[in-house]
C-alpha cells in the first residue's frame, strides 16, 4: 500500500483551500472594478451554491470517469475559470469564473480528496481524513499572504491568473501520479445507482438526523465565524486588531481538525458530534450572556475549534455507519447541508446585524441552533461497536 493517494489528496485540498482567501480579495476587486461590496460578494455566494452541486454529482462523474482523467479535467476547469475571472476584469466574468466553474471545481475536488484518502492506506482512515481535512483549512492560513503580495505587485487579477495556472499545474501532475500508480479503483465508486439512486441511503433515519444537524450546527458555526472580524469589532476589540479573531478561528480549526477524527475511534463519532455541538452552543450563550472582548475571542475560537472538528468528526462518523468504501458517495450527498448553512448562515447574520445594529441577537440564534443540532444527534441510532479500519 502506498501513501501516495493521501498526499494526492492533501495537495487537492490544500489547492482548493484558496477559497478561504477570497476575504483578501474583496476591497482590491472593489477598487479595480469600480463595484460595490454586495456586487463583490455575489460570485463568492454563488461559488457555495455551485460546490454543493459539485459534491452532489461527484459519486456519478467518478462512476464514469476514472480517477486520474476526472482529477485533471476539474482542475483544468477551475484554471479556465479563474482565468476568465482575472483576464476579462468583469463583474460578469468574476461570477462565471469564480462563481460557476471554480465553485463546481471545489465541490467535485473535495469530493476527489475524500475519495483518495478513503482508499486502502498503511494508515487508520480516521488519521488519513484528519490529515485530508485540515488540509483544506491549512490553505487559509497559507493562501492569504501570498496573495496580499501579488496584490500589491500587480493586483487582485493577478491573483486569479496565476491561481489560473497553479491549479492546472497540480491537476496535470495529479492525474499523471495517480494513473502511472495504477492504483485500483475505490471500492464503492459503483454503489449506489444513478445521481439520486437510494438518495436517502440505506439508513434513512441516520441519514436525515446527521444531515439536518449538519444544516443547524453548520449554519450557528457560520452565523458566527463567517463575521469573525465584526464580531470581535462589535464586542469591543480594536478594529486594528480584530485580525486576531479569524487567525484565532484558523489555528484552532486545524488543531481540531487533526484530532477530532482519531478521537472518533476512542468515544465513537455520535459522541464526538454531540460534544462538537455543546462545544459551539455554550460559549455563543456565554458570549450574549457576558459579553466582553475576551469573551468573544475565546467564544469565537472554540466555535472554530468545533467547526474544524466537524469536518473530520463527520466524515469518519458516517463511515462509523455506513463504511469506508460507501464514504464518499453518502458524504458527497451529505455536504448538500454544508451549502445551504455556507450560504444562508452569513446572511442571515449579515440581515440580521442591518436590522438590530449588532450581533447580540445572531449570536443567540446561533447557539439555540446550536443547542438543537446536539437535540438532533442524540437521536442517532447506536453506532455499531466497531473499530473504523476497513
Amino acid at each position: 500500500m502506498s501513501l501516495l493517494p493521501l498526499a494526492i489528496a492533501i495537495l487537492i485540498n490544500f489547492s482548493i483551500g484558496q477559497f478561504y482567501a477570497w476575504s483578501v480579495l474583496v476591497a482590491p476587486l472593489e477598487d479595480a472594478l469600480g463595484a460595490d461590496r454586495s456586487d463583490i460578494s455575489l460570485p463568492y455566494s454563488i461559488s457555495f451554491i455551485t460546490m454543493t452541486i459539485g459534491m452532489f454529482v461527484s459519486h456519478s462523474l467518478l462512476k464514469n470517469i476514472s480517477f486520474p482523467y476526472l482529477l485533471f479535467v476539474i482542475f483544468t476547469l477551475g484554471g479556465l475559470g479563474l482565468a476568465i475571472a482575472g483576464y476579462l476584469e468583469a463583474l460578469w466574468g468574476l461570477i462565471v469564473g469564480y462563481g460557476v466553474l471554480f465553485g463546481f471545481t471545489i465541490g467535485v475536488g473535495y469530493f476527489l480528496a475524500m475519495t483518495a484518502a478513503s482508499l486502502k492506506l498503511p494508515v487508520r482512515p480516521s488519521i488519513a481524513l484528519s490529515l485530508n481535512m485540515s488540509a483544506f483549512a491549512g490553505g487559509g492560513l497559507v493562501w492569504p499572504p501570498i496573495f496580499k503580495v501579488i496584490i500589491d505587485w500587480h493586483g487582485p487579477h493577478a491573483v486569479l491568473l496565476l491561481s489560473s495556472m497553479y491549479l492546472i499545474i497540480v491537476g496535470s501532475i495529479g492525474g499523471v501520479l495517480m494513473y502511472t500508480a495504477r492504483l485500483p479503483a475505490h471500492s464503492g465508486s459503483e454503489e449506489g445507482g444513478g445521481m439520486f439512486g437510494q438518495i436517502l441511503t440505506r439508513e434513512p433515519k441516520t441519514f436525515i438526523l446527521l444531515w439536518i444537524s449538519f444544516i443547524l450546527f453548520g449554519f450557528a458555526a457560520l452565523m458566527s465565524i463567517g463575521h469573525a472580524a465584526g464580531i470581535a469589532i462589535d464586542y469591543g476589540i480594536p478594529a486594528d486588531q480584530a485580525y486576531w479573531a479569524p487567525m484565532l478561528i484558523n489555528l484552532v480549526y486545524i488543531g481540531c481538525a487533526l484530532t477530532a477524527g482519531i478521537i472518533c475511534d476512542w468515544i465513537t463519532g455520535k459522541r464526538v458530534l454531540i460534544g462538537i455541538a455543546a462545544m459551539t452552543a455554550i460559549p455563543l450563550l456565554l458570549l450574549f450572556v457576558a459579553p466582553s472582548p475576551a469573551t468573544s475571542l475565546i467564544a469565537l475560537a472554540v466555535v472554530g475549534g468545533a467547526f474544524g472538528a466537524s469536518s473530520s468528526a463527520y466524515p469518519v462518523t458516517v463511515a462509523g455507519y455506513y463504511g469506508v468504501a460507501a464514504l464518499p458517495r453518502i458524504y458527497g450527498r451529505m455536504a448538500t447541508a454544508f451549502g445551504i448553512s455556507g450560504l444562508a448562515g452569513p446572511l442571515a447574520a449579515g440581515l440580521l446585524y442591518d436590522w438590530q445594529g449588532d450581533y447580540s441577537i445572531a449570536i443567540l440564534i446561533a447557539s439555540i441552533l446550536a443547542g438543537a443540532g446536539v437535540v438532533t444527534l442524540w437521536l442517532l441510532p447506536r453506532m455499531k461497536a466497531k473499530v473504523l479500519t476497513d
